[in-house]
């Protein structure tokens, strides 16, 4: 989905982070996940951890966009427009929706598979939790309530079985 957020003008080419929250190390604390300012460049801790300095340093700076930096991952966060984002390769931002994205993951895996068929159960999980029948709902009232994004539309009816 194209990106919505009002920020990414602010993004600057900053420094790669650091592999500590220098906060928590100043109070001998530890931290789970890192994330970089995207504007400043400053290193904190992710809100799973027990300081929450990411939070803190917008909240101090008003610098609204963070991004991850796990090895294995490649997204931005904008706390003001609460907006998970990633940029293409061409260098344009997009929003990406996890939930709706695992979703599809998990809906093809049981489709493919023949374990699961559409429509899904309400109350239906796949993995080790993920709530497929409520996933399923969800995109269903979006698409009825005409606030489903013509992507996300698109790729459900991609689905083996999906009828709207």
């Amino acid at each position: 989905m194209k990106s919505t957020c009002t920020h990414l003008d602010l993004v600057a080419d900053v420094d790669p982070g650091e592999d500590v929250c220098p906060a928590c190390v100043a109070i001998d604390s530890s931290w789970l996940h890192l994330r970089q300012c995207r504007i400043c460049g400053n290193t904190a801790c992710c809100d799973t951890s027990l300081n929450k300095h990411a939070t803190a340093h917008f909240r101090d700076t008003g610098h609204p966009i963070m991004r991850t930096l796990e090895a294995d991952q490649d997204w931005s966060w904008c706390f003001i427009d609460e907006e998970t984002l990633e940029q293409d390769a061409d260098g344009r931002w997009r929003s990406i929706d996890g939930f709706f994205d695992a979703g599809v993951w998990f809906a093809r895996g049981l489709l493919a598979d023949g374990t699961a068929s559409l429509p899904f159960a309400a109350e239906a999980t796949a993995g080790e939790g993920f709530p497929l029948g409520v996933w399923e709902a969800t995109y269903r009232r979006r698409h009825r309530d005409g606030t489903i994004d013509p992507e996300q539309a698109a790729e459900l009816e991609s689905l083996p079985g999906w009828r709207w």
